[in-house]
């Protein structure tokens, strides 16, 4: 974690938006004005794009070709030479919910620089952007424009504060901070950038959670379920004090991310664009243990004949099971048994398009299993739904931080 004086102005982040394992072979790119922008490759400089504002990039063998200017290198970027909110650059067809039960493919806008790399013969392509203006976009890529303002505020507070306590470091191997989907935080460009999300990202510009003069490591998942989740249950097993179990609810023991919240509003009115209005709650969902079979196969080669039993070892306080025994029938006719020791693994294992939480119960008949579940995503620290539930008790944003990261302060690091 990072200590807050460490960072004195405000940074600007890279974050992928074409990964490797989106394996595109072309891009499709619009300028707002071909006017506004250079190009740089490694090799020469193209001070004007030639009047063509509809460009194609597209990887062949170890090099990229940009059509439009006859141009190959393996680095092209795309900049602005005038910096405005009118200026930025649309990508076609970027994958949003990668691996997912919502992945669909968008187009997006960005501002800033993009860069476009090979790397192991794949193409990637990296958004330099300063962090307020990421920030103005992820709240409402996250969730809605019309959420209340204390939970938009909340959330940018949130966000600004896991980027920049610079944790998990997932893709620094790609060389850039964080990538554009639910891996790390959803960032759709300015698609989803609303007048609501730069109030939110403006009235709380250079604001992050601290707790002992670091910057907090502030997860959050889409909905705990009634009761969020240790961080030690989920991801490496250290303690962290203000990531710890806590019950999602009001005085009266009353669920936050409950949908009696919500009885005479529609949800889907609130989530992200790209999520399905579904029920998040609860849930019910039965195994195809075909696909464990499979998954068996090409993650653990293991080569399986049948599911005996599906036996969960630990689970946490939410419920979230993070150690699961599956029994199965080999293929010379032996039982044998595999433990999964992680929540994620668990959740991948389970469903072709992940599951949407660890927290379940299994029933077992013959050989049908039937999960009874709650919760959508991890669980640990901010539940979007129970913050949205308390906004709209008229809670401010300060109470929902201090309810879901006890022991942390709000401190400005940074000023315009």
């Amino acid at each position: 974690m990072r200590n807050h004086n460490q960072i004195s102005k405000e940074p600007s982040i890279k974050v992928g938006i074409i990964l490797p394992q989106d394996d595109m072979s072309q891009v499709d790119i619009a300028l707002s004005d071909c006017d506004y922008f250079e190009i740089e490759t490694l090799e020469k400089i193209f001070p004007s794009c030639k009047n063509k504002s509809d460009l194609s990039i597209v990887r062949n063998d170890n090099t990229l070709i940009l059509k439009e200017l006859e141009c190959h290198s393996k680095n092209i970027t795309i900049k602005p030479i005038i910096s405005s909110k009118n200026t930025f650059v649309t990508l076609k067809n970027i994958t949003a919910g990668r691996g997912f039960h919502w992945q669909k493919k968008i187009d997006v806008k960005y501002w800033g620089k993009l860069h476009f790399r090979l790397w192991e013969d794949k193409l990637i392509a990296i958004n330099e952007v300063r962090l307020e203006d990421y920030l103005k976009c992820v709240a409402t890529s996250e969730m809605s424009q019309e959420c209340p303002k204390e939970f938009l505020i909340a959330q940018t507070i949130v966000a600004r504060s896991w980027i920049l306590a610079n944790a998990e470091q997932k893709h620094k191997s790609l060389n850039f901070d964080v990538c554009n989907d639910d891996c790390c935080q959803r960032y759709q460009g300015f698609n989803n950038c609303t007048p609501k999300s730069i109030e939110a990202a403006d009235n709380s510009y250079g604001k992050v959670l601290t707790f002992n003069n670091e910057i907090c490591d502030t997860r959050y998942s889409k909905s705990c379920g009634g009761i969020t989740e240790n961080f030690e249950n989920v991801w490496e097993n250290k303690s962290i004090p203000y990531l710890k179990s806590i019950k999602d609810c009001n005085d009266h023991g009353e669920n936050y991310c409950n949908p009696n919240y919500f009885k005479d509003i529609s949800i889907s009115n609130y989530i992200g664009s790209v999520d399905e209005d579904s029920e998040y709650y609860r849930w019910q969902f039965e195994v195809d243990t075909s696909y464990v079979v499979q998954h068996l196969k090409l993650k653990y080669n293991i080569e399986v004949e049948i599911i005996i039993d599906l036996q969960i070892l630990k689970a946490g306080p939410s419920g979230r099971v993070y150690q699961l025994n599956v029994i199965y029938r080999d293929k010379a006719n032996k039982d044998k048994s595999i433990i999964i020791n992680s929540e994620y693994k668990i959740r991948d294992l389970l469903s072709r398009s992940f599951l949407y939480s660890s927290a379940f119960t299994i029933i077992k008949d013959k050989e049908k299993y039937t999960l009874y579940g709650k919760g959508w995503g991890h669980g640990v620290g901010l539940c979007q739904i129970g913050a949205l539930g308390m906004s709209f008790l008229n809670k401010n944003f300060l109470e929902i931080l201090n309810h879901y990261f006890p022991k942390t302060e709000v401190k400005k690091i940074y000023s315009s």
